[in-house]
């Protein structure tokens, strides 16, 4: 009986040890408590190759984001825009069919069907810079960080593919009249709400014809 008594004594200790051994830890405490420095650039191809691809598919149809703005801006924002920080700013990750209507020298003029007309957007093709693409992909979480200059870093490595792997062959061969797809990211004011002339950060771009 005694060694039984002994046995499940050792047991129980060793249980406790290993528990106490072994936790769990955000990956912002870690890299704090190790010193061990954020990797802006493999952090942002990840979120890129593995997880960007399913949100660009699930992403609104730009005028269905309009109509569910008209109707209720409360609700749609909830639903369908991210932001990390506070204020009046919110991002939308939306797709679209569009028609190419001019070709500048930094941003590309389409026309999109809206209810009985067409609405005029500017592609940016040359200034891409700024949190749109982070915020719209709602992939981030500011809670995961402990600074803001990893969090602008990321902002800069995603607009960096943007302009190195998703603009160059697709400002090469665009010509003005293509039907395009493209998903965007698309910042509104929540206070000063304007839908026409609207700009969109490049996600994807194809062209149909």
């Amino acid at each position: 009986m005694k060694k039984v008594v002994k046995y499940l004594l050792l047991l129980l200790v060793v249980g406790l040890v290993g528990y106490q051994s072994v936790y769990f830890r955000k990956l912002s405490e870690y890299r704090k408590a190790t010193g061990e420095k954020f990797d802006a650039p493999a952090f942002s191809k990840k979120i890129w190759d593995e997880q960007l691809p399913g949100k660009s598919d699930s992403a609104i149809a730009l005028t269905d984001l309009i109509h569910a703005l008209e109707a209720s801006p409360e609700n749609a924002f909830a639903k369908h825009s991210h932001v990390l920080g506070i204020g009046n700013y919110r991002y939308s990750l939306v797709k679209a069919e569009a028609t190419v209507a001019m070709i500048n020298e930094d941003e590309i003029i389409l026309q999109i069907a809206h209810a009985d007309s067409l609405m005029i957007v500017r592609l940016a093709t040359e200034f891409i810079y700024g949190n749109a693409i982070r915020d719209a992909s709602g992939l981030v979480d500011i809670k995961d960080f402990t600074n803001t200059t990893d969090l602008n870093a990321i902002s800069e490595e995603l607009n960096r593919i943007v302009r190195t792997a998703v603009l160059p062959s697709f400002k090469k061969e665009v010509k003005q009249g293509d039907k395009i797809e493209i998903t965007a990211a698309a910042e509104f004011n929540k206070e000063h709400l304007y839908f026409n002339n609207l700009e969109l950060i490049p996600v994807s771009l194809r062209i149909i014809k």
